[in-house]
C-alpha cells in the first residue's frame, strides 16, 4: 500500500525550472502545471539570474550541469541578491549524485537536492517540503500502486511518464515526438565533437542526452553517457571516449527505430 498525494494542495505558487534539456523541460512543466502551479523555464544559470531579478518565485528547481552558467554558480549569485530575492528556496536537480555532493550543494546555498530520474510523487514531496507546506491527513490517502510493467521486448519504458501524465496520452505522444525530433541531431553533434576531440562539447551533449533518454525510460546507454559527461568535463580518460560515443550511437539507434515505429508521425 502506498499513499496517494493530493497534488492540488500547494495553492497558488510560482516555480522557476532551470534545465537545459528540452524533453525534461516539457515533462517537468507538464507535471507542475497539472498541480495548479505557475511555471517559468530558464535554459541555463545565466538566463535564470535575469528572470529572478525581474520576477518573484516561490521556489527554484536548479539543474547542476548546464552551459553558459552552471547551477552552483547561479545559486551563489542568487544568494547575493538584495530585496529578499536571495532567500528563495533552491533545489538541485542532478543526474550524477556523488559522495560529498550534498555538502557542495549546501555550501553553494542550495536547500535540497533531487536525483534524476524522479517520479511525480518524489518531485511533489521535495517541492512541498521546501515550500514549508504542512501535510495533514486530508493530503494523503492509502491506495494500491498498480502501475503496469513494460513488455520485456521494449527498449524504452514510458510507464513513469504515463504515471505523471494523469492519463493524458496526447501529452505522452508530444513528449515522444520531441524526443524523436531532437535526439538524432544531438547524436550527430556528439559524433562530430568526438571526431574533433572537443571533449567539453561532447560532455555537454552527453549530459543533455542522458536527461532525454532517462525521461524515455531508456537504460541501455545510461552508464556510457554518464562516463562521457563526467570524463569529458574533467578531461580524464579521454582515450576511451571515442569508443563510448560510438557505443552510444550504436545502442540508441534501435531504441529510436522502435520508438518511431510505435509512434509514427
Amino acid at each position: 500500500m502506498l499513499q496517494e498525494i493530493n497534488y492540488q494542495s500547494l495553492g497558488k505558487r510560482k516555480i522557476l525550472v532551470v534545465e537545459d534539456t528540452t524533453v525534461n523541460q516539457y515533462l517537468i512543466r507538464r507535471i507542475i502545471e497539472s498541480w495548479g502551479l505557475e511555471v517559468d523555464i530558464a535554459n541555463n544559470g545565466k538566463e535564470a539570474l535575469g528572470m529572478v531579478e525581474s520576477a518573484d518565485y516561490d521556489l527554484i528547481l536548479m539543474d547542476i550541469q548546464m552551459p553558459e552558467m552552471d547551477g552552483m554558480e547561479a545559486t551563489r549569485h542568487i544568494r547575493q541578491m538584495p530585496d529578499g530575492k536571495g532567500g528563495v528556496p533552491i533545489v538541485a536537480l542532478t543526474a550524477n549524485f556523488l559522495k560529498g555532493d550534498r555538502e557542495r550543494y549546501k555550501a553553494a546555498g542550495m536547500n535540497d537536492f533531487l536525483p534524476k530520474p524522479f517520479n511525480e510523487s518524489t518531485l511533489f514531496v521535495v517541492i512541498s517540503n521546501n515550500l514549508h507546506h504542512r501535510a495533514n491527513r486530508s493530503v494523503l490517502q492509502s491506495v494500491n500502486d498498480k502501475r503496469p510493467l513494460p513488455p520485456p521486448d521494449k527498449l524504452y519504458d514510458l510507464s513513469n511518464v504515463r504515471g505523471m501524465s494523469g492519463g493524458d496520452e496526447t501529452f505522452v505522444k508530444s513528449l515522444v515526438r520531441l524526443f524523436i525530433n531532437t535526439t538524432p541531431e544531438m547524436l550527430d553533434q556528439m559524433r562530430q565533437a568526438a571526431q574533433q576531440r572537443n571533449w567539453e562539447e561532447a560532455s555537454k551533449l552527453a549530459h543533455k542526452l542522458k536527461g532525454a533518454v532517462e525521461a524515455m525510460g531508456i537504460t541501455v546507454v545510461k552508464e556510457e553517457l554518464r562516463a562521457i559527461s563526467v570524463n569529458g568535463r574533467k578531461g580524464i580518460e579521454t582515450d576511451k571516449l571515442p569508443d563510448l560515443v560510438e557505443q552510444v550511437l550504436h545502442s540508441l539507434d534501435p531504441c529510436l527505430q522502435q520508438v518511431k515505429k510505435d509512434f509514427p508521425s
